[in-house]
């Protein structure tokens, strides 16, 4: 939750460069609207129940939900406008993802366009 939050406060900056910010979990609408209602988020969480865009990025994560589910891996992802891939973070550690300043430096070192 803390990873999209600090997204969330830095998404005039997100804005700024172009970017739309997007989250990404398995669970499903529902839960993922409540969460983006509690949390005041002004970007969408997606539902991924069945790990189809998961497994499209590589970032499924066999067994590793809390009672042994598949779920996917932490990860940021920049996808460009042309749906190529630019720049990924993936942590195999829930508490280690990169920092709202990491991803926007990694956005503004994409080629414009």
């Amino acid at each position: 939750m803390s990873e999209l939050q600090g997204l969330q406060l830095n998404i005039e900056a997100f804005r700024k460069s172009g970017c739309a910010v997007v989250g990404l979990v398995v669970d499903d609408p529902r839960t993922n609207a409540e969460l983006a209602r509690q949390a005041k988020l002004e970007f969408p969480i997606l539902s991924d129940p069945d790990l189809r865009t998961a497994d499209a990025y590589g970032l499924r994560h066999v067994a590793g939900g809390p009672q042994g589910q598949d779920i996917e891996h932490s990860a940021s992802v920049l996808v460009d406008r042309s749906g190529i891939v630019r720049w990924t973070s993936v942590t195999r550690n829930v508490r280690v993802r990169p920092l709202p300043r990491d991803v926007l430096a990694a956005v503004n070192a994409l080629p414009p366009g």
